[in-house]
């Protein structure tokens, strides 16, 4: 798959180039950071297009993405970050 289109609300945000192989599709519910905003996946499709004068066709997704709000963004963050250790559970006998 060398195209990977990226949507959002309706408008293409953005399509990535690269070799056979070579892009990562991301699955539905990922969140994918795009020029520093967080987004959420929520659909793939996968369309079939020409490709030159020949029958051939390419296979190229794109990806649908919904921007997270700040507040649910910065409280994901906090709930990620590592707790700090309170010591050793207590022993039982």
């Amino acid at each position: 798959m060398p195209h990977v289109e990226y949507a959002s609300e309706g408008r293409l945000l953005f399509r990535t180039e690269s070799s056979d192989g070579g892009n990562y599709v991301p699955r539905i519910g990922e969140v994918v950071v795009i020029e520093d905003a967080p987004y959420q996946v929520v659909d793939v499709e996968y369309w079939a297009r020409r490709l030159g004068s020949t029958d051939r066709r390419m296979v190229w997704p794109t990806v649908y993405v919904v921007p997270i709000p700040r507040e649910e963004w910065e409280q994901r963050l906090r709930r990620r970050t590592p707790r700090q250790g309170e010591g050793a559970p207590p022993l039982r006998y």
